[in-house]
């Protein structure tokens, strides 16, 4: 009689989460690469207030990477320029940072990548942090917790004086720029936080993170 063949599986193999994890900066390094967005998310409609928002598909653990803040790389002095033109419109997303001088991302005309969609909150599940990839900057997002399905992605602009934070009570905001580090290492790359001008429909070309369309469409909502 034929004994029976005993197979020993691989448990690692057979169960994706005890499998070995990738670190999240080689995660991320392989996302910003590759230019595309990382599975898990999608944009969804908030309501006429908020606008859209970035929703999980799919769980993230802490300190896990989310998505890249992804636009055109463009000088100070052009961000300045593009603000004005654009000051009509009412709309702008822009992430001004320090490395190796300053630099600026403008996620205006790349309507289909993601992280320009992930709104403000003070208590925030995720932190934009800047990468250095191949001696290129990337700001990138990560999980300051676990992230379950279903659960929209914040990150903290940084502003306490914001209009929709002060239910805009005030008609005039000015804030004083401050630095956060990227890391919590000892890496020499600076974020900065966001500062609005004494309009509450309009920021600043200096802003660290400008106003994207959803909040202001909510400034001038409730004005």
């Amino acid at each position: 009689m034929t004994k029976p063949v005993q197979i020993s599986l691989n448990k690692e193999a057979v169960n994706p989460m005890k499998a070995k994890r990738i670190r999240p900066d080689e995660d991320a390094k392989f996302w910003c690469q590759a230019g595309l967005d990382k599975d898990g998310f999608e944009k969804r409609f908030i309501n006429n207030t908020i606008g859209f928002g970035v929703f999980t598909t799919a769980f993230f653990q802490k300190g896990a990477f989310l998505l890249e803040y992804v636009g055109n790389r463009i000088s100070e002095k052009e961000a300045e320029i593009r603000e004005r033109k654009r000051r009509k419109k009412k709309h702008s997303y822009m992430f001004h940072f320090k490395w190796n001088g300053k630099h600026v991302v403008d996620a205006t005309d790349v309507p289909e990548r993601m992280c320009r969609y992930v709104n403000d909150d003070k208590k925030a599940n995720a932190t934009m942090k800047l990468k250095v990839f191949n001696n290129y900057p990337r700001l990138c997002l990560f999980a300051l917790q676990d992230i379950h399905i279903g659960e929209e992605i914040r990150y903290d602009y940084g502003d306490e004086n914001v209009p929709w934070r002060q239910h805009f009570h005030k008609t005039k905001m000015e804030m004083k720029t401050t630095e956060v580090t990227d890391d919590d290492d000892d890496d020499p790359f600076d974020l900065k936080k966001p500062r609005f001008s004494e309009k509450k429909e309009q920021c600043q070309s200096k802003a660290k993170v400008s106003c994207m369309l959803e909040m202001i469409d909510l400034v001038m909502m409730m004005t």
